[in-house]
């Protein structure tokens, strides 16, 4: 760790707040990515608990399957999760019942993977759903935008799939950010704490997690196949060391390198700065 002490949970969300929190609705702006179905409800169920925010990957699943996976992941928490979907990759008939049963069982946030459609979109919106959407290139976050997506998913190479993101995080975030009007997520070989509060202060609102960077440091006790309320115990509890990790690298950067620190950043902490940051930014 890069702090003499650990954060508590409190300090860890004080710190790593941001915006995309209050649409999420949660307290930590890490969110567990449901791209290839790793996600299990007890896993995403573990990661709201915690304070972040986490997606099933629902891409291929008849609206039976979503039916089933959306009430496990509600008998283990009543917090807000996500369901990805696939517009792009999905038959009309498949995708239209998908909708709808998310919207018929309340689901918050629906991650919509490759081009949407403003049709989708807007059907998702009026329901209530708040619509996050993966993009890879400018093209694509102009075209997320266009349609009404309320949070863009930046997603670099890094994640391991050239289909949805060519270029490295880093790079493909840099050009999203200077074009995004709504708050921005970075997904892509994020691993640990260092690489959260890298995002962060690059500009991004929120880093999104792959299940194995929740599988990391779990206790070496726990057993593989383990129960699910020992899944869940394991995951929260990593997540809040990331956080913690995460929010000590925030505060080591802004206090190492206070002439780096810009007023348009996230990473504004000192007291005689955030003043500063709240005029520019309500201006």
């Amino acid at each position: 760790m890069s702090s003499s002490r650990q954060a508590s949970a409190p300090e860890s969300a004080a710190v790593l707040h941001r915006p995309v929190c209050e649409l999420l609705k949660c307290s930590l702006p890490l969110v567990l990515a449901g791209t290839g179905g790793a996600a299990g409800p007890e896993l995403v169920a573990a990661v709201t608990q915690a304070g972040g925010f986490g997606f099933l990957d629902m891409s291929e699943a008849p609206p039976a399957r979503i039916r089933e996976e959306v009430l496990a992941v509600r008998a283990h928490t009543d917090r807000h999760f996500g369901v990805e979907m696939n517009p792009a990759g999905t038959e009309p008939a498949l995708l239209g019942a998908q909708i709808a049963a998310c919207i018929e069982l309340r689901v918050p946030v629906a991650g919509l993977l490759g081009a949407p459609s403003r049709t989708v979109v807007r059907q998702l919106r009026e329901a209530g759903v708040v619509v996050a959407c993966h993009v890879s290139s400018v093209s694509a976050t102009c075209e997320a935008e266009g349609a009404g997506a309320q949070i863009l998913i930046v997603q670099g190479r890094e994640a391991g799939d050239p289909a949805r993101g060519a270029q490295p995080l880093a790079a493909i975030l840099a050009d999203v950010l200077a074009l995004a009007s709504v708050p921005v997520l970075a997904a892509g070989g994020i691993a640990d704490g260092t690489d959260i509060a890298a995002a962060l202060a690059a500009g991004a609102q929120g880093a999104v997690l792959g299940a194995a960077a929740l599988q990391a440091g779990a206790g070496e006790g726990q057993a593989e196949g383990a129960a699910p309320l020992e899944t869940i115990a394991s995951a929260r509890s990593r997540l809040q060391q990331l956080a913690s990790d995460a929010a000590a690298s925030l505060r080591g950067r802004a206090l190492r390198f206070p002439e780096r620190v810009m007023l348009s950043s996230p990473v504004c902490y000192a007291d005689e700065l955030d003043a500063a940051y709240r005029s520019v930014r309500d201006r």
